[in-house]
């Protein structure tokens, strides 16, 4: 039987693989995901560029990730990288697929950085990777990260609502397959989106119980999965990233 993590990524490399030499075939799954954002002025998504489904080592080829973090979607479309005639859509030829250059950590090295400078985004999640591990030598290999939704936009700027059976089949299935327990989110839409698709198991912080986090704006939730793993969503005034090494260590506890 083929595992989840293996179909997903065939299907992707299959689909991406088609867009990059000039079709732009949205299958029925697709096409139902694709409208299942409901973006408004600058969250409106486009299909001009590639979409960014995952990130990191999905097949566990060089490394089982030890770390599932979910993005809402890949963000704003820049067409030097992510047009067909781009930067980054001619290492996916290179590469000859979609998942394999998505190991190489391609926003966490150069062209991007020569281009773009530090991808703070990245950089925020790795940092939590090596904190939540208790592990500073983990690196781009031990992190693998969902996008929601896989299409760029400038911000997430409306109703978002993708069909729960596609979110089952392309993210929670193969999530179900990896060998962590946690699967973090960072930042209040999540929590919006959690609460519309998971049955929620646990309120940590404001306006939940206090777990010993010193930021009184901090909230966590804890939802669960269909898998029975965790879904960890935080967020605190002023930021959407993952919280401190401090705060990390005081949040470890609870899942000690």
């Amino acid at each position: 039987m083929t595992s989840a993590r293996a179909r997903v990524s065939a299907f992707w490399d299959a689909h991406i693989n088609a867009w990059l030499a000039g079709g732009d075939p949205l299958p029925s799954s697709l096409l139902r995901w694709f409208k299942g954002y409901k973006g408004v002025g600058e969250g409106e998504p486009t299909l001009d560029g590639f979409p960014e489904p995952f990130h990191g080592d999905l097949l566990g080829q060089v490394r089982e990730p030890r770390m599932v973090v979910l993005g809402l979607n890949p963000g704003k479309f820049h067409d030097r990288f992510q047009a067909r005639d781009s930067l980054f859509a001619e290492e996916i030829r290179k590469e000859g697929s979609y998942s394999s250059w998505a190991t190489t950590f391609p926003y966490d090295r150069d062209p991007w950085i020569a281009h773009m400078g530090i991808n703070k985004y990245y950089r925020d999640r790795l940092r939590f990777t090596r904190n939540w591990l208790e592990d500073p030598a983990a690196d781009h290999r031990d992190l693998l990260i969902f996008e929601f939704y896989p299409w760029h936009s400038t911000k997430i700027q409306g109703e978002m609502k993708p069909p729960t059976k596609i979110i089952d089949e392309f993210v929670w299935q193969p999530i179900a397959e990896l060998p962590v327990q946690q699967v973090f989110a960072f930042g209040r839409p999540w929590d919006n989106l959690a609460q519309t698709i998971l049955p929620q198991t646990d309120k940590l912080g404001l306006g939940g119980r206090p777990y010993g986090s010193q930021k009184v704006s901090r909230a966590v939730r804890i939802y669960e999965l269909p898998s029975g793993k965790q879904l960890v969503v935080e967020w605190h005034s002023g930021g959407a990233g993952p919280p401190s090494a401090e705060e990390t260590a005081v949040l470890r506890k609870e899942f000690a």
